[in-house]
């Protein structure tokens, strides 16, 4: 077959291009018409005045202070090895009682009272013309509402008493815009015969992450509880080290307790430090703050020594003042602790409403590092004093002070004896309330660290207040008002407020006695806070 040639092309014939290169011409022939009105664009931007710079809105709220709660710590509960009667019941020991009572008092932080005057509120008033009152819900541990009626007045303060509670409730307290208020809870629980014949008078408590606690006794016949409550719902941690004569006790694996959400753990002090007059006990927490308290009772073969329910101590001062302290017959014991790594010396002074007392002033205490100290005060005559410690390095310092009863029948029983661990009060800068349990012989004592007149005001239990009563209180010197001077009307006071003049100058104590209808006293004291409550407000900004 044969092949055929393809035809030439002629040289006078432009050439054909091929078809790749007439599809790239193409392409760029779009693409420069594509850049035409994208660079109009750009000489229009380029021609057109920046915007105005927006500011940006950062979120911002104010935030107050909430409602107060505080835990009280309920009625002694004593190891069951001390309530164990084997089979003998006339050997049976008599428990003490299980029941508490409670008072408190709540304020608006503008409340006239606070300010040392009495005047019903013209600005603070609802719709309805009523003045503003704090609300009051007291609760058992489990959330029961046990009472929710809190009585008042024009004054902008409310009050609540109880009685005959059981186990540990706790109280919640807000002003009438749902804020923190000024307030104040004392639980008081009394035992009149039988084996723990005591008065345990006790301030309820917000939970913490830190306490200290002192002067409680592991002899033999006594015995010492440390409570740790746990009212969150997340678990904590707490170290827990005892202090003694002799310095840290050996915690042999018992430094560490886990308090479980809603659980209750007690750590017995003289299965840790047994046999020591005054023993001191710190705790720093982890996780979860607590509700935290020591209970101790006293004994001294068959014969009542007495029991205290205490809250935790303000933190270690190089100036520290005790006032209400009282002396019938035995000398006081002031119990100082030394946390700190270093020996110091304190110089303790007993103050009287002549001003110090020269004979009982003791210098150059000597307390070594990590020891707790006891020194008796002899010679005091009866009456109620305040004591004052000032020490090179920071101190934990209580007074125990005690009043002995009538001999009880039996050749075996002697005196029964109670006690109270007098802890310090703070400076009151701007005001202090407190308080007051109902019945018994109260007395409030007023101590200066320098001249300065004092208000104090009375509150009714219904709300209502006493005429305002101004005492002067001079530098290292004592004034007293007895539960008779405050009165409102023919009712007993169930709370007060002091407001000094000068600032930071005033100590004060309540120290209350019961009569056991035997012819003798039971003791406890507690001292006034400065009142915390109605916080400035926190602005918060979101920033980004």
């Amino acid at each position: 077959m044969a092949e055929h040639d393809a035809p030439a092309q002629s040289p006078d014939e432009p050439e054909t291009p091929a078809a790749g290169t007439d599809r790239t011409g193409v392409r760029r022939l779009l693409a420069l018409a594509a850049l035409i009105p994208l660079g109009a664009t750009v000489g229009a931007l380029a021609l057109t005045p920046p915007p105005e710079p927006v500011g940006v809105q950062h979120a911002q709220a104010e935030s107050r202070p909430g409602a107060s709660t505080r835990f009280c710590h309920g009625a002694l509960q004593l190891p069951e090895e001390l309530l164990g009667t084997g089979t003998d019941a006339e050997l049976a020991v008599a428990p003490p009682s299980p029941e508490i009572s409670l008072r408190t008092v709540s304020a608006e932080p503008a409340s006239s009272l606070l300010f040392g005057t009495v005047s019903g509120s013209a600005t603070l008033q609802e719709e309805d013309g009523s003045v503003r009152a704090p609300s009051i819900t007291t609760r058992s541990a489990d959330g029961t509402v046990l009472g929710d009626d809190a009585a008042s007045q024009d004054m902008g303060v409310a009050l609540q008493g109880m009685g005959g509670i059981e186990g540990a409730p706790h109280v919640t307290s807000a002003t009438s815009q749902s804020e923190r208020p000024v307030a104040d809870t004392i639980q008081a629980t009394a035992t009149t015969s039988g084996d723990y014949r005591s008065l345990a008078m006790t301030r309820c408590t917000e939970p913490a992450t830190e306490a200290s606690f002192l002067g409680v006794s592991t002899g033999r016949g006594d015995s010492s509880a440390l409570v740790l409550s746990n009212p969150t719902e997340r678990p904590a941690t707490a170290s827990v080290q005892l202090w003694t004569e002799d310095g840290p006790a050996a915690m042999e694996g018992r430094s560490q307790v886990v308090v479980a959400p809603g659980t209750e753990e007690r750590v017995l002090l003289e299965s840790v430090a047994a046999g020591h007059d005054a023993v001191g006990v710190d705790v720093s927490v982890m996780g979860s703050p607590l509700s935290m308290h020591v209970q101790t009772t006293e004994r001294d073969g068959l014969t009542p020594g007495g029991a205290e329910i205490l809250a935790p101590l303000p933190a270690p001062a190089t100036e520290q003042v005790m006032p209400g302290v009282d002396v019938a017959g035995t000398a006081p014991t002031v119990v100082l602790a030394n946390p700190r790594g270093t020996d110091t010396t304190a110089t303790i002074q007993v103050l009287s409403a002549e001003g110090p007392v020269d004979s009982a002033t003791l210098e150059d205490v000597e307390i070594p590092a990590g020891t707790v100290v006891s020194t008796p005060l002899e010679g005091l005559p009866d009456g109620t004093y305040a004591v004052k410690v000032r020490s090179q390095e920071a101190l934990t310092a209580v007074t125990r002070s005690q009043r002995t009863g009538e001999d009880l029948p039996g050749d075996t029983v002697g005196s029964p004896v109670d006690f109270t661990l007098v802890e310090p009060a703070p400076a009151l800068r701007s005001h202090g309330m407190s308080a007051l349990p109902a019945g018994g012989i109260g007395q409030l004592t007023l101590t200066g660290t320098a001249d300065s007149a004092v208000t104090v005001i009375p509150i009714a239990a219904d709300g209502s207040a006493g005429e305002a009563l101004s005492v002067e209180v001079g530098a290292d010197a004592t004034a007293t008002l007895t539960a008779a001077q405050l009165t409102v009307g023919d009712a007993p006071a169930v709370g007060i407020t002091v407001v000094p003049e000068v600032p930071g100058t005033v100590h004060a104590a309540w120290t209350h006695r019961v009569r056991d209808g035997a012819g003798g006293l039971l003791l406890s004291a507690v001292p006034v806070p400065g009142a915390e409550g109605g916080g400035a407000p926190v602005t918060v900004r979101l920033e980004g």
